[in-house]
């Protein structure tokens, strides 16, 4: 329980044992954000809504996902729900909290790749995962290219019943039609020519766990047909055999495509479309989360940089891939980054080791300390993923921020009340 100046008032002992290796009486009188994020800033400083002013200006319960960071402050995801305690006036008096976990952050680390990322449309995108994980129903993954949908196939299959068994995945773009057909449900031998042996379907090799069909919308309607035959029945036949197999696998498909305005058009069959749409994730385009821009520069840059050297970046290049609207997402920016690694020959990347498109030759604000961190002219101020991104930046103090977006401070109030950060 919290009040008005995120100050705790009360909790229980698995609130201190989750955060802290103190009592629950030790903690009362700390703030909120200092238990759980380990900062002295408010969350909404670091790019998070903040359930309690939500909650203490509407007076109705609100939910939000965050951050937090664990006693041995190791980070996880945790789905907030915040209520109001009433005063007997009526009024809110304190902030109920009540706090679920959903993933380790070790959870969205796949090899060499990781879903990265802390603003709200991230959040809610990985909560909404989570909860889509708990299903056995088909998902439709829907993103702009290089948004990472492969990633969140492979995040909703570990985070599934099916996590144990195998994780297939087939890009629909590269098969002809009837090589498509061989590779999904597989052949026996002297099906076609060429096929000197048996061989399993990928819907054989995926029973028990989750079959991954990538750039989905792109099947014909041929395929459509038979998918749909598998789903609804639950069997197939090789190539080659007229016995029938049964299938038991978790079908997540993914698409940059609007499928239902494929299926206005005729190109699409409705009933394969209501099929897999039972569950759907819309993943948010780069240009929607720019402050998660900054973490996802570290993360690629660490991975890129030789291990004895500190990935290195100064402010004006950060600038400019904070400004670019990134077409091609997260796939983009982190080419971006790998070609600049290349052009600054293991020194700190600049504005010059950027594309062209990235850079922006016009001189920029000066902040107080003499440091080039202005926003150029033609840019905008407006982008809520910019103002969050620059009042993180420079730890919520107004005056550096207004100076980077290049607005008086009585704007960025503004604009800070208007997304609801004041």
């Amino acid at each position: 329980m919290i009040d008005e100046h995120y100050t705790i008032v009360a909790c229980n002992r698995k609130y201190a044992d989750a955060y802290t290796d103190l009592t629950p009486d030790d903690i009362v009188g700390m703030k909120c954000h200092e238990v759980s994020h380990k900062s002295t800033d408010r969350c909404d400083l670091n790019g998070e809504e903040c359930p309690l002013e939500r909650v203490f200006e509407s007076r109705h319960p609100v939910q939000v996902v965050h951050q937090h960071f664990d006693r041995d402050r190791a980070p996880y995801y945790v789905n907030v729900h915040g209520s109001p305690i009433r005063a007997q006036s009526g009024g809110v008096r304190y902030f109920g909290e009540a706090m679920a976990p959903i993933s380790r952050v070790d959870d969205l680390d796949f090899d060499e790749e990781r879903l990265i990322g802390c603003c709200p449309s991230f959040m809610n995108m990985l909560d909404n995962l989570s909860l889509v994980a708990q299903t056995d129903l088909p998902v439709l993954i829907h993103g702009e290219t290089g948004t990472g949908k492969e990633l969140a196939a492979l995040f909703l299959h570990r985070k599934s019943r099916r996590a144990e068994r195998e994780f297939v995945t087939i890009d629909c773009t590269t098969l002809s039609d009837e090589m498509f057909v061989a590779e999904l449900f597989g052949h026996e031998a002297g099906a076609f020519t060429g096929a000197a042996a048996a061989r399993k379907g990928l819907v054989e090799v995926a029973d028990g766990g989750t079959l991954f069909l990538d750039e989905f919308g792109e099947i014909s309607p041929e395929i459509q047909t038979k998918l749909l035959r598998v789903l609804d029945r639950g069997t197939f036949r090789r190539l080659g055999n007229n016995r029938e197999r049964k299938a038991n696998f978790r079908l997540i498909c993914a698409t940059n495509r609007n499928l239902a305005q494929r299926v206005e058009a005729g190109a699409f069959r409705a009933d394969l479309f209501y099929r897999v749409n039972s569950m759907q994730i819309t993943l948010p385009a780069l240009r929607h989360r720019k402050e998660d821009i900054p973490q996802l520069v570290d993360f690629f840059l660490r991975k890129l940089m030789p291990a004895n050297l500190a990935p290195l970046i100064s402010d004006g290049a950060l600038e400019a891939l904070l400004r670019y609207d990134f077409p091609g997402n997260v796939r983009e920016l982190k080419n971006t980054l790998e070609r600049a690694v290349v052009v600054a020959r293991g020194g700190t990347l600049e504005p010059q080791h950027l594309p062209a498109e990235l850079r922006h030759p016009q001189p920029s604000a000066k902040c107080d300390d003499g440091t080039d961190c202005g926003y150029h002219d033609g840019c905008t101020a407006d982008d809520p993923g910019i103002v969050r991104a620059a009042l993180a930046r420079f730890g919520g103090n107004r005056r550096k921020t207004a100076a980077f977006l290049k607005i008086s401070e009585r704007t960025l109030y503004r604009r800070l009340k208007a997304l609801g950060l004041t």
